[in-house]
């Protein structure tokens, strides 16, 4: 009992980071920041594609804080860093793909953790 409270705690702490980091950079994404669309463009990705991963970001990041949809935000929310990965991975120095890696893995365990919580 006291290890569920624990890592519902944790999840918890991790969700707030999480939250923090998606709403800072989806909302980056939907006001157009120039940097941002310099780099989609640079991926081969069109403007509209930047503000749908925004949006995608700031509702994922809401969802973590509604328990019967925190695991499926999470999972939206990881396919995305895996995405971010792999993109950063092609076009980019191997350091710029980090921040979306070290995301993923925070993500894969709130993703347990919230599921474990729904299934009871």
């Amino acid at each position: 009992m006291a290890e569920t409270q624990s890592r519902s705690k944790a999840a918890s702490i991790v969700s707030a980071l999480l939250t923090l980091a998606f709403l800072g950079s989806g909302a980056m994404k939907l006001t157009g920041a120039p940097e941002l669309a310099a780099n989609f463009q640079k991926f081969g990705f069109s403007p509209s594609f930047m503000y749908f991963i925004g949006a995608s970001e700031v509702a994922g990041a809401i969802g973590l804080w509604l328990p019967r949809l925190a695991p499926l935000a999470g999972i939206g929310l990881a396919i995305i860093m895996v995405g971010g990965t792999v993109v950063h991975l092609i076009h980019d120095p191997i350091s710029q793909a980090a921040p979306p890696a070290v995301l993923f893995a925070l993500l894969s365990y709130v993703i347990s953790a919230r599921w474990n919580e729904v299934r009871g």
